[in-house]
């Protein structure tokens, strides 16, 4: 800074008018440098997690600016005065038009876009979700969770305890500035975010499952007819009920869950309306899930869980060059705790 900061002038009396002015105009100076130091620390920062914590302390800064800004311009009308010859100038040398608002209003403007955003982002998610939608799901804070895994040989009780993290997905984009300012930005952008994270959380719960040590693996054969189809998903239901009593749900990608589409060669009904009789849990398609693999379980959250840690949400980032960087995040994973409830066909 290159002011003298007034409150380290000895004195033995309030500020007067024009010193509560400097003072306001030193504070201001001092948060925007705070703006810039953290926005600094972000680009240089690899690590999602604490960028976002980077970016979201910047953002606070942002408003303690405008907070010290609404107290100067109600002590200073002609700050208020020149600030608008300035917005003119700039409108009149580049053709960017800027408009000096009162807080509420520009509070009302800034929401405006995210909360299209944002609600663009949620919808997509929420229609979009198969697999998370059908697991059960636990909301906990913090960044890991516990595993107990649970066995019932020598009576029901928890025989082994891990922590896990739960891993942030995020999905970053990009709307110009222009668009944002003129209300013409196409929120479809948001919209695809969601369907690529979407994607991200039932890929990652599909791996974690294929994954888990202590899950049995069974030959599944081709599904030329509905009988080996049938048998197959017949014995991995069998296996599981030895471990829990259901309800019972198969994971399967869209070409398998095809072959369920005919009529069972001796019962004379639709095989995918003999299984939903049985599989009570849900018959759940997903293209996260190979055709070479079929995942039969037990849908309770005795055997697995979908960990919350944050739900999806949108944060605006701020500008980078011309445009303003999105980031659409969430925290989740799978929990496993009783792998014998869970077959893998392969």
């Amino acid at each position: 800074m290159l002011a003298i900061n007034p409150t380290l002038i000895n004195r033995d009396k309030p500020y007067s008018k024009e010193e509560l002015m400097e003072a306001l105009r030193l504070a201001t100076i001092a948060e925007l440098d705070a703006v810039s130091l953290y926005e600094q620390m972000a680009r240089f920062t690899e690590d999602e997690r604490f960028k976002k914590v980077f970016l979201d302390v910047a953002r606070e800064e942002k408003a303690h600016v405008g907070e010290f800004m609404a107290l100067l311009l109600s002590l200073d009308p002609e700050q208020i005065s020149e600030l608008k010859d300035g917005f003119e100038e700039v409108e009149e040398l580049t053709g960017i038009k800027t408009e000096l608002n009162s807080q509420e209003e520009n509070e009302m403007e800034e929401n405006g876009y995210l909360k299209v955003l944002r609600e663009a982002l949620l919808d997509a998610i929420e229609k979009g979700r198969t697999l998370t939608h059908s697991l059960p799901k636990t909301k906990i804070t913090g960044q890991s969770f516990r595993v107990d895994i649970i066995s019932f040989k020598d009576g029901v009780k928890v025989v082994k305890q891990e922590y896990k993290p739960i891993p942030m997905l995020t999905k970053k984009f990009y709307i110009g500035l222009r668009e944002l300012n003129d209300g013409t930005y196409d929120p479809a952008i948001a919209v695809k975010a969601g369907e690529l994270l979407v994607k991200d959380e039932e890929s990652l719960i599909i791996k974690d499952i294929l994954s888990t040590e202590g899950i049995k693996r069974m030959k599944l054969s081709s599904w030329e007819t509905t009988e080996e189809a049938l048998n197959n998903l017949m014995n991995a239901l069998q296996d599981i009920s030895k471990a829990s009593a259901g309800p019972f749900g198969v994971i399967l990608n869209p070409k398998r869950f095809a072959k369920l589409l005919r009529v069972h060669e001796q019962g004379g009904k639709m095989l995918i309306e003999v299984l939903k009789e049985v599989f009570k849990g849900g018959i759940i398609v997903t293209s996260s899930i190979d055709e070479s693999k079929v995942i039969v379980f037990a849908n309770t959250p005795a055997v697995l869980d979908v960990v919350v840690g944050q739900d999806a949400d949108l944060k605006e980032l701020g500008p980078e060059g011309e445009e303003v960087a999105f980031l659409a995040s969430e925290a989740l994973t799978v929990r496993i705790k009783s792998p014998e409830a869970i077959v893998i066909l392969e």
